[in-house]
């Protein structure tokens, strides 16, 4: 239990959670240390679980604190890191190092015209000299 007389919670019970920013902030460190060191941490679940907050909790926390989301993020980035790496040089293969990148929120390039608004690029006409009977 967790409290005092008057409140008294069970473990695990969200309204007996209360997190100071410098406590949260050195478990969200925790998870990316291991995500930077841990060669086997392909997912940021991974390096929760062995940060020892929650998950609920690790996410919950980022959602209201600009420095927790932002380690949060360094923590994707050391795994989308670590994962390309791999694909790129044949130890994981390549199809499912994309479908995983994408999968922690990397996306295609993708280009978009700005100059011609979707207009035609190339309007200018095309004119096939033929010779006629007359020149010969």
């Amino acid at each position: 239990m967790i409290g005092n007389e008057k409140t008294q919670f069970k473990k695990g019970n969200r309204d007996a959670e209360k997190w100071s920013l410098e406590k949260a902030e050195e478990l969200f460190n925790k998870a990316y240390e291991y995500a930077l060191i841990n060669k086997d941490c392909l997912c940021v679940e991974d390096a929760i679980y062995h940060s020892g907050i929650p998950f609920s909790t690790f996410y919950n926390l980022s959602k209201k604190s600009t420095v927790l989301e932002d380690i949060k993020k360094d923590i994707n980035r050391a795994i989308l890191r670590r994962i390309n790496k791999k694909g790129l040089n044949g130890e994981f293969n390549a199809t499912m190092s994309i479908w995983r990148l994408k999968q922690l929120g990397e996306e295609d390039v993708t280009k978009t015209d700005v100059t011609t608004k979707g207009k035609e690029i190339n309007n200018t006409p095309i004119i096939n000299f033929v010779k006629s009977d007359d020149e010969q």
